[in-house]
C-alpha cells in the first residue's frame, strides 16, 4: 500500500554509500562495532535464538499473515533481537499480498506517544536500495529486545548493555587468534659445516615429505652414537598460557549470560545440566521474547497471532511433570497446575461413583 505523502527514492548501492550508512549509525548510536558481536559466544546465543524462533508453531486468523511469517523473516527476529536489539519491517500490501521486509537502515521521528512516529526507512536489494519516508507507526513492525527510559524508540541489544562482557570477550579472543595467527613449524638442527655434500639433498627430501618418509644415506649407520642422533624436530607453534585461556572461557560465559542462556548449553557437562540449560532458554529467554514479538505483530496486523513451541518443550515433559506433581501436592487444583505447566490440554478424569450399600 502506497500513502500519499509517501515518496520513493531509488538508487545503486556503493562502498560509500555503506560506509556512510555505517558511520552514520555508530554516530547516532544505533549501531555497534563490529569487535564485540564477531565471537562466537554472542553467534552462538543468536544461532540457537533464530534456530528456536524458526521452529515456533505460526498460528493467525488471516491467512495473508500466517504466510507472511516465513521461517526466514522468524530466524531473522530472533538473530536481531540478540545481536542488534531490534529490527524494524516494513508492511507492504501492494497488490493485495502482504510483505514484511526488515530494513536496511531507518530513522525515526515524533513525540512520546508511538503511534505519532514517522519512519524513512531504506530497503536493500542485490543492486540497488529503495528508500521510504514519513511512513506512519501502523505501517512498521518494530522489535526490540530492551529499551531505555530516555530512548523508548531505540532497542538496546544484550552486549550494547553489558558492553564490558563484550569488550572482555572481543579482547580475549582476538588475543587467542593473534596467539594462533604467530609462526607454525617443526625446527630441526642441522650440522654447521654448510660444506656437507648429504645437508642438502637432506633439507630437500625433508621439505618434500609432508608428513611422510624422507631417508637419506648416513654413513655412521649402527654406530651408538650416530650423526642423526640430534635430528630430532622441535615443535613451534601457539602455545597460550593455561589462565588465558580461562579467562577467555570466563568472557564466554559472561557473554552467554548477559544474552540470558546457561553456559552449559554450549559447553560440554551432565545430562541433568544441558536439560536444565535447555528449559531456561526456552521459558526464560524464548518465551518472553515471543511475546514481545507476538505482541508487535498482534498490534500492527490484527488480533490473532500466536507463536507457540509446544513441540520443544515435550522434551522437558519429565521436569513439567514434576512440577505439575509439585503444584497439585502444595493444594493448586489440577486445571490451574496443568496450564502453569504447559499441559492445556491435559483434563481430569472424573472421580468413579462408588455404590453404598446399606446394610
Amino acid at each position: 500500500m502506497r500513502w500519499p505523502w509517501q515518496s520513493v527514492e531509488t538508487r545503486a548501492v556503493g562502498y560509500s554509500d555503506d560506509l556512510l550508512a555505517y558511520l552514520t549509525r555508530r554516530a547516532d548510536g544505533t549501531g555497534t562495532t563490529g569487535d564485540t558481536t564477531a565471537t562466537g559466544a554472542l553467534e552462538s546465543c543468536a544461532g540457537v535464538t533464530g534456530r528456536l524462533f524458526a521452529a515456533a508453531d505460526v498460528t493467525a486468523t488471516s491467512p495473508t499473515v500466517a504466510a507472511a511469517l516465513t521461517p526466514d523473516l522468524l530466524t531473522l527476529i530472533g538473530r536481531s533481537l540478540i545481536r542488534v536489539g531490534e529490527l524494524v519491517c516494513f508492511l507492504d500490501t501492494t497488490g493485495g499480498e502482504l510483505a514484511i521486509m526488515p530494513v536496511q537502515t531507518h530513522s525515526i521521528a515524533g513525540g512520546p506517544m508511538p503511534s505519532s512516529w514517522e519512519y524513512d526507512v531504506m530497503l536493500a536489494g542485490p543492486t540497488r536500495t529503495q528508500s521510504y519516508t514519513h511512513i506512519p507507526a501502523e505501517q512498521i513492525l518494530h522489535f526490540t529486545y530492551s529499551t531505555q527510559a530516555s530512548s523508548p524508540y531505540r532497542g538496546n541489544s544484550p552486549l550494547e548493555v553489558a558492553a564490558l562482557a563484550g569488550r572482555l570477550s572481543s579482547a580475549t579472543v582476538r588475543a587467542l587468534a593473534d596467539e594462533s595467527g604467530g609462526p607454525l613449524a617443526n625446527l630441526l638442527g642441522l650440522p654447521l659445516d654448510g660444506a656437507d655434500p648429504s645437508i642438502a639433498p637432506f633439507k630437500a627430501a625433508i621439505g618434500a615429505a609432508h608428513g611422510g618418509l624422507a631417508t637419506i644415506e648416513n654413513g655412521d649407520w649402527g654406530a651408538s652414537n650416530g650423526a642423526f642422533v640430534d635430528l630430532v624436530p622441535k615443535r613451534l607453534g601457539p602455545t597460550p598460557p593455561e589462565p588465558f585461556v580461562t579467562l577467555a572461557m570466563q568472557a564466554s560465559n559472561e557473554v552467554y549470560a548477559a544474552c540470558g542462556f546457561n553456559p552449559s548449553l554450549f559447553t560440554t557437562g551432565s545430562a541433568d545440566s544441558l536439560q536444565n540449560a535447555w528449559r531456561l532458554a526456552l521459558f526464560g529467554v524464548i518465551g518472553p521474547l515471543g511475546r514481545k514479538v507476538v505482541a508487535e505483530l498482534n498490534r500492527k496486523l490484527g488480533d490473532g497471532i500466536s507463536l507457540e513451541w509446544e513441540e520443544l518443550r515435550s522434551s522437558d515433559v519429565q521436569g513439567r511433570a514434576r512440577s505439575l506433581a509439585g503444584l497439585v501436592t502444595a493444594g493448586a487444583t489440577l486445571e490451574s497446575a496443568a496450564a502453569e505447566t504447559g499441559f492445556k490440554n491435559l483434563v481430569a478424569a472424573p472421580m468413579p461413583e462408588v455404590e453404598r450399600v446399606e446394610t
